[in-house]
């Protein structure tokens, strides 16, 4: 019985200690082309919502000199970065999360190496367009969607999507921003605003201004497709910026997002151009609200 009691105080005793140890988190590399103070900046934000982890800033150049087993992940600040990473180690053991890597590099990357990595999209989701098209402007149900040739797009997808949000999506073809044919010019008839869609073919800094005086004389709204163009007269978009990617970027190094080969941000902001809103006779009072009506409809669906 005496024996018993001792060899339990010492396993309680032995369980306390391992308790007590410290415990080690992952090293994070942070690779960028070069430092700076944005960098740094970044990295000192990333570092806060990673306590446990260390969180290393590693320049190209650093590449040559590093042992790749000392980084139990990898972050990639554009498609150099990436390109040189998957092109100093061939093999990598530690997973990878490309942030900011344009589409083409994405493609061209993925089929250059056989490396797999995971690509933060950070491109507006339709369905929380959607969402907010129905936050905005409740009393709308036909919403116009334009694109050019070369857009590939899932259009059942989309339309089964927007009925969910009592929408019905009406699609175009624009083949020439300064000269709408009468199928695009009906469609801009019979609808209550339009939705913008990520297609540089169309939507681009030479084509904004034609389409958005189109629809001013319209007196239809823009909604998307990014948040630059609500600064060129959009009324509105979602958009995921360097914060959202911040939080996606310590999201995915905790291990709570997924690892496929790409990854949508599920952070995002809403960015309202008021005064453009305003000439519209469209209200909005708190941009914070519409923010979360957008993220409980999505997530309700």
């Amino acid at each position: 019985m005496g024996r018993s009691i001792s060899r339990f105080i010492r396993a309680i005793t032995l369980l306390g200690m391992m308790l007590s140890l410290p415990t080690w988190g992952s090293t994070v590399g942070l690779l960028v082309d070069a430092s700076s103070d944005q960098i740094l900046a970044f990295k000192q934000q990333l570092a806060i919502q990673l306590p446990s982890d260390t969180v290393q800033v590693v320049t190209v150049s650093d590449l040559n000199s590093l042992d790749q087993a000392k980084i139990d992940k990898w972050l990639t600040l554009g498609p150099n970065a990436l390109n040189q990473l998957l092109m100093r180690f061939n093999t990598l053991s530690s997973p990878v999360l490309a942030m900011f890597l344009p589409e083409a590099a994405r493609v061209k990357l993925s089929t250059q190496y056989s490396q797999k990595f995971t690509t933060l999209d950070n491109s507006p989701d339709m369905v929380k367009q959607l969402s907010l098209i129905r936050a905005l402007v409740p009393q709308a149900r036909q919403v116009g969607v334009f694109h050019s040739s070369q857009l590939n797009i899932n259009k059942p997808e989309f339309n089964k999507a927007a009925k969910r949000f009592g929408l019905s999506l009406h699609w175009a073809e624009l083949k020439d921003p300064l000269d709408w044919d009468r199928h695009a010019l009906k469609v801009l008839a019979d609808v209550d605003l339009v939705l913008g869609v990520n297609d540089d073919a169309l939507y681009n800094t030479t084509t904004i201004r034609s389409i958005l005086m189109r629809l001013y004389r319209s007196s239809k709204a823009l909604i998307g497709p990014d948040k630059g163009y609500v600064r060129a007269g959009a009324v509105a978009s979602t958009y995921s910026g360097i914060e959202e990617t911040l939080l996606a970027a310590a999201s995915w190094s905790r291990g709570e997002l997924s690892a496929d080969s790409i990854l949508e941000n599920p952070y995002f902001n809403v960015n309202v151009n008021t005064q453009v809103a305003r000439s519209l006779n469209i209200v909005v009072d708190d941009p914070n609200a519409l923010i979360q009506q957008i993220k409980e409809s999505t997530h309700e669906r």
